[in-house]
């Protein structure tokens, strides 16, 4: 579909900026604590920006809501790489890297709303397409690392944030002009209210969960730099990294060319609990080699649980509010990878990145309790029940 193209490139930056962020600031001041602080106010800035873009999106449509988002990322970046370039004050990168994450849609959502819309009800094309994203995210996230090192490490900083701003640029207005797929606006009758996604059962748990799984994502991320960094192979974070989302890619081709028989909620409360268990392998990391392998086994348990708990959103909440709904998964993710960066930067500096494994790990037994607790509050309810409010 030529519209999952235009939100491949439109969202290849996602990988590209946290980590770009990182080693860009660790590079000049030899510290990770504040590197992360700064990717964490980026990821954080998607997660104020990206419920209320989403609303406006299902309010009214894509295309007009995608060209103002882009020109407000646009300046954002400019000013970030601006400062970066005349060596500013360190505090006055926070403002434009907030900026920078608010400006940022999901646009993985948005993409994912189109195929809901073209494959409506219970297609077996719809699961197959949220297998397809969840796939190309994870080479994002393999691609991403790896372009973000190189550029950051071997070039001007303003090199790595100019090729993002390109790549986005494109991708957002190719989508923007794809109106044949978008779904359509629905008129509201008068006196009628909105019913915000959160509102509906299984929502808030369901966020709660992707806060935690953000959380390993945003704290893995920044101790595997510097894990790299104090074995000397600092070079080596971008392919170390992109293990990560190998393990990840392989298992979104295996789950989604399966036909499952077991019901969704099961298929995600097993994923989420397995993906909770696997950090712990962290721990036995003892080279920069064993990592990378130790990476690519945890990523194993990444994809089945989104993809689970995309289709779980599909289910739960109305077309009129699915746009709002998909983006909780990525405003959970956002939080959640914010606050995991921002905290295990200062842990890794003072203590070294083997303690610092420990947040990722905990952060990941804390999602499959969240991905449990789901369990329970649905009772086992059939994908197909009808949405309805919590009161």
């Amino acid at each position: 579909m030529e519209f999952s193209a235009a939100g491949f490139l439109a969202r290849i930056t996602l990988a590209i900026y946290p980590i770009a962020i990182v080693l860009i600031i660790s590079g000049r001041t030899n510290s990770y604590g504040f590197a992360g602080v700064v990717s964490g106010c980026y990821v954080l800035g998607g997660a104020v920006g990206n419920p209320v873009a989403a609303v406006l999106v299902d309010k009214l449509g894509q295309h007009r809501v995608l060209p103002w988002f882009l020109i407000g990322h646009l300046l954002s970046t400019a000013a970030f790489g601006a400062l970066i370039t005349v060596h500013a004050p360190l505090w006055t990168l926070v403002a434009p890297a907030v900026l920078m994450g608010i400006t940022m849609l999901n646009i993985g959502a948005l993409v994912r709303a189109r195929w809901s819309y073209i494959w409506p009800g219970e297609a077996p094309e719809r699961s197959t397409g949220y297998s397809i994203e969840s796939t190309l995210d994870e080479v994002i996230f393999v691609l991403g690392p790896l372009v973000a090192t190189v550029l950051a490490i071997h070039t001007h900083p303003l090199v790595t944030l100019g090729l993002a701003l390109l790549v986005i640029s494109i991708g957002t207005m190719w989508l923007a002009a794809l109106r044949s797929t978008e779904p359509p606006v629905r008129i509201r009758v008068a006196g009628e209210r909105h019913e915000f996604a959160l509102r509906f059962r299984g929502m808030s748990l369901i966020t709660g969960c992707m806060v935690f799984m953000g959380a390993v994502f945003g704290s893995v991320e920044v101790t595997m730099i510097a894990f790299c960094g104090q074995y000397g192979q600092r070079a080596s974070a971008g392919w170390v990294i992109a293990s990560f989302a190998a393990g990840s890619a392989v298992s979104a081709l295996v789950y989604g060319g399966r036909h499952w028989r077991s019901s969704l909620l099961r298929r995600f409360t097993v994923s989420a609990v397995l993906f909770g268990l696997m950090p712990l392998l962290l721990f036995a990391a003892t080279s920069v080699g064993v990592l990378a392998l130790i990476a690519g086994v945890i990523g194993l348990g990444i994809a089945p649980t989104l993809i689970g708990a995309f289709s779980l959103v599909d289910s739960i909440v109305p077309a009129n509010s699915l746009t709002e709904g998909l983006t909780w998964i990525g405003t959970g993710l956002s939080v959640g990878y914010g606050l995991g960066a921002a905290v295990v930067g200062g842990i890794a500096d003072e203590h070294g990145a083997r303690l610092a494994f420990s947040v990722p790990a905990g952060c990941a037994l804390a999602s499959a309790a969240f991905a449990m607790l789901l369990a329970a509050r649905l009772r086992r309810v059939v994908a197909d029940a009808p949405a309805v409010p919590v009161s």
